[in-house]
Formats: structure tokens, C-alpha cells, sequence
């Protein structure tokens, strides 16, 4: 019975542990749902504080059976109350402005009703960038001069440059424009995505001296985001205008004497149309009738008071003068202005009533001999007033009279004579076609009474209606080094230009730091005429072409004058390098043909002295033949050692025998024969009593050497004999 119960016991206690044991493996609370260790939550910077991040994927209920904790105090997210969801607590921006820029915690994750300690699982949370930054301009706004004769392409303003505070990419690639607006024609941009301001077309100061252009900077986000701001640009006044009068005509009366002529309708002025510049201005009379005019008159330079000098002569106090003032400014003599005066004569000093005369017209006349003469312009317009004729001969001013164009068709189609004698324009006129009229005016009272005419002559001037145009809208010259220029001027190119107005001359000037360098004739060739020593490879100028009509007008060109690069001392420096290595290729080959030869024969020495060697003394004799012939004689040795091996002869016999032995051709050895037998006559006697038998010991020795050789080459062949005997015999013969 205690055994039974204590079995029981035991049973129970298994049971207890047994079922401990299977609730703790199968506890998995506070694991992550499909395993891992961290978590990652991607989250916008534009996301809105108390907005759900993500929520965990945490195994447990954390109303029941887990408790979620942050060990991070301060964290920008928090964990809602039993819920495994995070909340955003703070501002998140992704470049660090006004939040992080990226999150990092850790939750504590705790068992209810365990006694194990929590598990603490990372959460790393990723800020991602959105578009929520517009460019910011850096140095806006924008101020600027230009000169009106800034060239068009010419870049005028670089450096703009905007800035996305936004991550690298679309959102912070910023592009540049300019907006609409009243000048906006008259820059743009070389590309968007770069802030260089180019002139797209001409400014003039006397139309516009400064001017606003709107730009904008916006990244390529979608929508984009963009920013505004202004280029002022302050136009700078260049000296590209003629002086100008307030009128084109005016009107003064004779003296009787020396004095001042009272002008009418006002005073002579002129004045700059270069409004920034307002250069100063010089009056002067130029001469039409001669010299008369400077003898007779003289304007005063800077107030235009014309003063008569002296009384005029009778012949000529009776008619009306025309005098060509001239207004030229001081810092520039090219630029300058023509104006008439017309001066009446005297009253009471007029001709004979019964010829007509003429009131101050509108173009200029005279009336000489009883003759008009009117000039007009060429532009002027149809319904012009050109003359104004008073009939003589003391008709009464109520009497209507009648004038008519009579001896010129051409004439009647070009002009016509209104009822109150004024002498108006009818059609345009066209100096290439007829440069002057002559025609007269007839006019008669109502019945045909008192008929009068006299001879009218009208020269049309010619108006300057083209501008200068040049044949290229650019020129580039190039020119040898001017310290090489053996003589100036040098001719550098020609600027080629011409102008529709075939009376019109044209006159060049040069502009730019090295324009005081070159010179243009009249003829567009353009001259080098100084040299300096600190050139560039590139001189830019600008060439401006003005006509001689009334208004001038003038055009402008960019010229690039440039240097030829100088290969004189190269050539030089790369012919003596060439020289100097093809010396040293011959002098290392022909070291290397030396070499060889010496190596050569020095191995060929070698071979005669181990040949030598080998068939001297007893010790290294040479064995015989099978035939049973010593083959040491026939082998290359000294005399003194192939004497002593033949017993029975005496030095001189010897001698002479193996030197006619050792060689089939005897003729060092028989210089040698020839030699000793002078020196002893027996030896000589010995050589003549037996040359038939040196003849047969030869042949004996060839035989021989040749036997040797094809038994040595057999033996070769059968793999049984040293190389070195073939060697020895290679080199005896």
C-alpha cells in the first residue's frame, strides 16, 4: 500500500513537470511573425504628427497576455496603449531641417504571467524624401549694365544659380526660364539647366535705358515647385547717334552791314541724341557757294549766333542765300549733323515786280536769273509742300490766279501747283530713277491776261534709305606672329560690306582693347599696323560700318583676329630629336655587329685551341685509327711536336715533312719551307729530293682525314660518339 501511494506520487510529480516543460516550448510569445530580429518601417517626411507609422508584427496580445514598452524616453514615435501600432510624435524631414531624418529604437517586449526577462526587438524606421522644398535663389535679385551695343548671343549675366534643399534628384534638379513679360524677348537663358543670361536682341538707349525681366527657378517634381525673382538691366548709352537739330530749315533776313541775323523761327541748336552721352557740339558754316559763305559770315561754335561779317556786294544783296550749318560733337568728329539757313534779301532790294518770286520753300530754293531752284528729299511724302510762288506784276491778291506745269509730262505726273501758287509733291520720288526736274510754271489771271511763267528746276536729294550691311554676321582672320612680320602694315583680311544707297560712302571704325593694333581703310581691308608682345591667341573686335547719308546710319560686326601657332622651332626641335635617335639605333647596331663577329671568331679560336690540345703531349694523344694510322699527324699541331713523332728523321727532315703533310694547300707552310731552306741549304736539298714523296704523304693525309670522318660519322649515327671529334674535324678543314 506505501508503495502504491508512492508510485502515485511519483506519477503525479512527472505529469507536473512534463506539462511545465510543454508550456514553455510552446510559449512563442513576443516573436516576430515569420521570424526575424528587427523591424523596418518606411515612412514620408511629409507625414502628419499622430499618423500610424506601421504596427508590429509581434506574436502576443499586448492587452492580454504582452506588454510593448520604448526604452528610448524621447522618441519621436511612441506605441498607442494596447495596440502594437507606432505614432508619429514629431515632425519628420528628410534633409534634417525641422525633424530626423531617420528613427531608430528599440521596444521592450514583455511575457505577463513569466518570470523571463523582456525581449528587446529594433525598429528602424526609414524617412523617405518628398517635394516639399522649393529653390532658393542665391544673390537675388539680379542687377546688371549692358551697352546698347552689346552684340546679340553676347552672354551677359552668369552665375544665376538657385538651390533645392531637397535629396539629390528629381526633386532638387532645378531649371531656369524667364517669364512673359514686356522685355522678356530680350534675353533667355543658353540652356535650362544652366543660369546664363543671353542677349536675343539689340537695345537702344534712346528707346529704353533700363528694363525688368521676370525668371523663374523650379525643380522637375510633379507638381514642381518654383521660385520668382527679377534681372534689372541699366542700359548703358554708347556714341552710336548723330547730333540733331531742333529744326531741318530756318529762315533770317539779310543786312546791309556787318551784324547779327536774326533767326526765325527760333534759335540754332542741336544737340546729342546720345541722351547718356550728351557730348558737346561744335557749330560751323560749310562752304556751298564757294568760299563766299566763310568770307561773308561765321557762325559762333557753341551758341550758333550767325554774325554777317560785311556788307554784301550789290550783285548779291538782291537774292536769297542758302548756308549749310554743320554740328559736329567734340569727342567725335565721325558724328556729326547739316542744317540750312535761308536768308532773304533786304525789303525794297527785291528784282523787278514782273518777275515772280519765291517765299523761303520748304526743301530750299534759290532764285537766280530769274530761275527756281528746289531741292527735296528723296523720302519725302506724297502732299509735301516743296515751293511757294507769289505771281508779280501787281495783280491784286483777291484775283484768283491759275497755274499749270507746261514743257515736262514727267513733271506734270510728279508734281502739281495748288490755287495758292504752292508747289506740292504728287508721287514718290526716286532718285535712281530721276535725279532732277526742270519744268516751268505758267500763270494767268481768269481771261487769260497777264500770263507769266518762269523755269523751275527741282533736284531731288538722295535720303539715306538702306543701312550698311556686311556681307557675314561674323569674321574670323588668321595671321602669322606680328614679331615675325617682316613689314607694315600687313594686310590681315577685308570686312566686306555695302550699302543700298549708291551715293552713300562708307567709313569704318574699330572697337575693342586692340583696335589701336589694326586699321580699316575705306575699302574694308583691314591692316595690321602695330605689333606688341603680349598678345592673345584671339583678339576680338568689333568693326561698325557707317554710311554718309542723312541720317547716317551705321551696322556693326564682331571680328576675331587670330594667331597662327608657330611650328618653325618645333619642326627644328623634332628634326635634330630624329637625328640624334637614329644615331644611337646606329651605334647600338653596328655594337651588336662587333659583338657578333668577336664572339664568332673567339668561338673559333677556342675550337683551334682545344683542337691543339688535344693533339699535343702523350697524355692527350688522340687514338689510332682502326685501319691502324695515327691520325695525331694529320691533326693541327705545332711543327716542333710533329717532328719529334717520327723516329729515324732528323729536325729538318721532320719539319719539312709534316709541314707539307699538314695542309693541301702549302702556301704558309711553303713560305715557311722557303724560309728554312735559305737559312740551311740541306734542308732545301732534302725538300727538292723528296717533293714526290710530300706529294703522297698528302694524299695520304686526306685519305685519311676522310676515312676518320665517315667512321666517326657513322658512329654519331649510332649514337656511340662524342660530338667533339666532328667539331675537331669541322675545324681542321
Amino acid at each position: 500500500m506505501v508503495l502504491k501511494c508512492t508510485l502515485s506520487v511519483l506519477f503525479c510529480s512527472l505529469m507536473l513537470t512534463v506539462g511545465t516543460i510543454h508550456a514553455q516550448l510552446l510559449d512563442n510569445r513576443c516573436y516576430l511573425d515569420g521570424g526575424g530580429s528587427a523591424v523596418n518601417f518606411f515612412a514620408n517626411e511629409d507625414i502628419t504628427v499622430g499618423a500610424v507609422v506601421g504596427s508590429l508584427r509581434v506574436l502576443g496580445d499586448p492587452g492580454k497576455d504582452i506588454v510593448l514598452t520604448l526604452r528610448e524616453k524621447d522618441s519621436p514615435v511612441y506605441i498607442a496603449p494596447g495596440t502594437k501600432d507606432l505614432i508619429v510624435a514629431k515632425p519628420l524631414d528628410k534633409e534634417g531641417l525641422i525633424g530626423p531624418s531617420a528613427v531608430f529604437v528599440n521596444v521592450i517586449c514583455e511575457r505577463k504571467f513569466s518570470d523571463e526577462a523582456g525581449i528587446i526587438i529594433p525598429v528602424n524606421i526609414r524617412v523617405t524624401d518628398v517635394n516639399d522644398n522649393a529653390p532658393m535663389w542665391i544673390g537675388a535679385p539680379y542687377k546688371l549694365n549692358l551697352s546698347e551695343v552689346t552684340v546679340i548671343g553676347t552672354r551677359i549675366l552668369q552665375g544665376i544659380r538657385a538651390h533645392d534643399l531637397d535629396q539629390p534628384g528629381p526633386y532638387s534638379t532645378v531649371e531656369y526660364q524667364t517669364l512673359p513679360g514686356p522685355y522678356s524677348d530680350f534675353v533667355a537663358f543658353v540652356t535650362p539647366l544652366e543660369g546664363t543670361l543671353v542677349l536675343k536682341k539689340y537695345i537702344d538707349y534712346e528707346t529704353v535705358q533700363n528694363f525688368t525681366v521676370k525668371i523663374r527657378a523650379q525643380d522637375q517634381g510633379k507638381p514642381p515647385k518654383y521660385s520668382d525673382t527679377y534681372v534689372t538691366i541699366r542700359v548703358l548709352d554708347s556714341d552710336d547717334q548723330n547730333p540733331k537739330f531742333d529744326r531741318d530749315v530756318y529762315y533770317g533776313q539779310l543786312l546791309a552791314g556787318p551784324g547779327d541775323v536774326s533767326i526765325t523761327p527760333e534759335t540754332i541748336r542741336a544737340e546729342d541724341q546720345d541722351r547718356g552721352i550728351r557730348a558737346d557740339i561744335r557749330y560751323s558754316i560749310v562752304s556751298s557757294n564757294g568760299s563766299e559763305d566763310e568770307l561773308n559770315f561765321e557762325i559762333h561754335p557753341t551758341t550758333g549766333t550767325i554774325r554777317q561779317r560785311r556788307a554784301l556786294p550789290p550783285s548779291q544783296a538782291h537774292h536769297s542765300r542758302t548756308i549749310v550749318v554743320k554740328a559736329t560733337q567734340v569727342d567725335n568728329p565721325d558724328r556729326y549733323a547739316l542744317t540750312t539757313v535761308i536768308l532773304a534779301p533786304p525789303k525794297g532790294s527785291e528784282t523787278s515786280p514782273s518777275a515772280m518770286s519765291v517765299q523761303p520753300p520748304v526743301g530750299g530754293a534759290e532764285f537766280v536769273r530769274g530761275t527756281f531752284y528746289v531741292t527735296v528729299r528723296e523720302d519725302a511724302a506724297p502732299g509735301t509742300k516743296v515751293s511757294q510762288l507769289v505771281p508779280g506784276g501787281g495783280g491784286r491778291a483777291d484775283e484768283p490766279v491759275r497755274y499749270r506745269i507746261v514743257g515736262s509730262p514727267l513733271a506734270q505726273e510728279q508734281f502739281r501747283v495748288g490755287p495758292g501758287g504752292e508747289l506740292m509733291l504728287a508721287r514718290s520720288l526716286n532718285y535712281r530713277r530721276t535725279s532732277q526736274y526742270t519744268f516751268a510754271i505758267e500763270s494767268s489771271l481768269p481771261g487769260g491776261e497777264r500770263n507769266t511763267s518762269t523755269t523751275v528746276v527741282v533736284d531731288v536729294l538722295p535720303a539715306n534709305m538702306w543701312e550698311p550691311r556686311f556681307r557675314k554676321p561674323f569674321y574670323s582672320f588668321a595671321i602669322d606672329n606680328p614679331l615675325h612680320a617682316q613689314q607694315l602694315p600687313m594686310l590681315v583680311g577685308r570686312i566686306e560690306a555695302a550699302d543700298g544707297d549708291r551715293t552713300d560712302e562708307l567709313s569704318f571704325v574699330l572697337k575693342g582693347n586692340y583696335s589701336n593694333l589694326f586699321r580699316v581703310d575705306p575699302y574694308g581691308n583691314l591692316w595690321l599696323v602695330s605689333n606688341r608682345t603680349d598678345l592673345p591667341l584671339a583678339m576680338r573686335l568689333l568693326a561698325t560700318v557707317t554710311d554718309s547719308g542723312t541720317p547716317q546710319k551705321s551696322a556693326t560686326v564682331p571680328v576675331v583676329v587670330k594667331l597662327k601657332p608657330e611650328t618653325a622651332s618645333l619642326t627644328s626641335n623634332l628634326l635634330v630629336v630624329n637625328i640624334v635617335v637614329a644615331c644611337v639605333l646606329g651605334v647600338l647596331l653596328l655594337g651588336s655587329l662587333v659583338r657578333c663577329v668577336y664572339r664568332r671568331r673567339k668561338r673559333k679560336v677556342s675550337s683551334a685551341d682545344q683542337i691543339g690540345g688535344h693533339g699535343a703531349g702523350g697524355h692527350g694523344a688522340i687514338p689510332p685509327l682502326k685501319h691502324g694510322v695515327d691520325s695525331s699527324r694529320f691533326l693541327l699541331q705545332r711543327p716542333d711536336q710533329r717532328m719529334l713523332e717520327r723516329p729515324g728523321m732528323h729536325a729538318g727532315g721532320r719539319l719539312a715533312a709534316d709541314c707539307a703533310a699538314s695542309s693541301t694547300l702549302g702556301s704558309d707552310n711553303q713560305d715557311f719551307l722557303e724560309h728554312e731552306g735559305a737559312e740551311n741549304p740541306r734542308r732545301s736539298q732534302i725538300h727538292n729530293t723528296r717533293a714526290l714523296d710530300r706529294e703522297e704523304l698528302a694524299g695520304q693525309n686526306l685519305n685519311h682525314l676522310l676515312l676518320q670522318w665517315q667512321e666517326k660519322y657513322d658512329e654519331k649515327n649510332n649514337g656511340t660518339e662524342d660530338m667533339s671529334i666532328d667539331d675537331k674535324l669541322i675545324v681542321y678543314f
